[in-house]
């Protein structure tokens, strides 16, 4: 009895040096992630640059990304020394960093820490309610584009021949990544079918991931360019229309995203996703009730067969 009281004292003293190790590290990792994001979005928005002038830049975000990675496998070997329950989605942050920008804790996996909010539940309802919470500033950040873009066809003379110039317009599409990004990795943290999240915001992952897709195909090309030298003028070339055509695309989704946040401000809209999601619920209750009904008849033909087989072996025979 001893033992177990011991046993169970020091499992609560586990989970409450867990708890409080994980209150600690969740701002100066949310903050380390943000920057992580910043590093990353400059690093593959310089890169991409249709011509060469940021790559040193780029380089050395590239370098600082390095550098700040440790920073997560030692959390998460502290959070296990501490007696932090470890899964695969922590390791997984360790692997991919970003995702650490709103992770569960470490002892239930069910609370997440956020701005302006503190811990809180993560679910459908913490979601929808960010959701809403962000809805006006992302549209804000998205209309942004628009501004940027009239600079990019109007000024390429300035922005080619003035490198800060061109800079801070790089500069200004890494912001707006950068939000996109974070609101994305938010959202996907808390909503509790990620599969049908994706499917509703496709755009917003295409935002995310097409210039990281693009980088990593640029970085794959100038592989090739270190390896095969011969015809390097027309494989250069041939790079830059990538880069051009990948950032045009991004900047083009970008501007349907714009049209389609505004289009689910409109209420009749709203009400009509609210009423699809209704039926989808429904369908699901009522998936749940036929298995109910089928479970219940199950144990009754197990009880009934197990009140038989007792009956027949007290008769006499």
């Amino acid at each position: 009895m001893i033992m177990a009281d011991n046993r169970e004292f020091s499992h609560a003293a586990e989970i409450a040096t867990a708890t409080d190790w994980d209150r600690r590290l969740a701002v100066p990792m949310f903050a380390l992630t943000t920057v992580y994001l910043a590093l990353l979005g400059a690093m593959v928005h310089l890169a991409m640059e249709e011509t060469d002038r940021y790559n040193p830049i780029a380089e050395q975000c590239g370098w600082i990304l390095v550098i700040l990675w440790p920073a997560y496998w030692l959390e998460f070997l502290f959070h296990k020394i501490t007696g932090g329950k470890d899964d695969r989605l922590h390791l997984l942050t360790c692997l991919i960093p970003p995702l650490r920008l709103v992770t569960r804790d470490h002892v239930v996996h069910k609370n997440v820490w956020l701005p302006f909010l503190g811990w809180r539940r993560a679910d459908d309802d913490l979601a929808e309610d960010v959701e809403y919470r962000l809805g006006y500033p992302m549209i804000v950040v998205a209309l942004l584009i628009l501004p940027l873009l009239g600079i990019q066809q109007f000024k390429k003379e300035l922005i080619a021949t003035n490198q800060q110039f061109g800079f801070w317009v790089q500069i200004a599409e890494v912001s707006i990544w950068q939000a996109f990004a974070m609101e994305f990795l938010v959202m996907l943290s808390l909503v509790s079918k990620k599969v049908n999240f994706l499917r509703t915001h496709w755009m917003d992952a295409v935002i995310v991931l097409l210039p990281l897709i693009a980088f990593l195909r640029v970085a794959r090309i100038g592989r090739v360019f270190r390896l095969h030298q011969l015809g390097k003028l027309t494989k250069t070339a041939r790079m830059f229309r990538f880069k051009g055509l990948a950032m045009r695309a991004w900047r083009a989704v970008l501007v349907l995203e714009i049209v389609d946040r505004l289009l689910h401000r409109d209420p009749e809209k709203r009400l009509r996703l609210l009423e699809e999601e209704l039926l989808i619920k429904q369908a699901e209750v009522r998936e749940l009730t036929d298995e109910i009904t089928r479970v219940k008849g199950l144990i009754a033909t197990v009880g009934e067969r197990e009140r038989d087989a007792v009956a027949t072996a007290d008769s006499p025979t």
